[in-house]
């Protein structure tokens, strides 16, 4: 994979699980794309180094740079969206 891109910001975010969610208050966040030299694959890397987690998000693309399907977070955030429509691909709008 390649490293395409790095994106900080500050947000209010919750935990999600099969039980509910968590309110953890607003924390300083950064997410790197990688990439796999087609962009059929990538994951996000989301760091928030206040609550010493880290997510990695598994994303999937169609020839044409959908977005078709991803994993590891219950809900995509809208940062990792933006970050995606940035690098020309595209989030359908029932994933937002």
């Amino acid at each position: 994979m390649n490293q395409a891109g790095t994106i900080n910001f500050t947000a209010a975010l919750l935990k999600h699980g099969s039980w509910g969610h968590r309110d953890l208050g607003i924390h300083p966040s950064s997410m790197t794309l990688w990439l796999a030299d087609n962009r059929r694959t990538g994951m996000i890397e989301w760091d928030i180094p206040s609550l010493s987690e880290f997510e990695n998000i598994g994303l999937w693309f169609d020839e044409d740079g959908v977005l078709v399907d991803y994993d590891g977070v219950m809900a995509l955030p809208r940062e990792a969206m933006a970050m995606l429509r940035a690098y020309g691909f595209v989030v359908p709008d029932d994933m937002e």
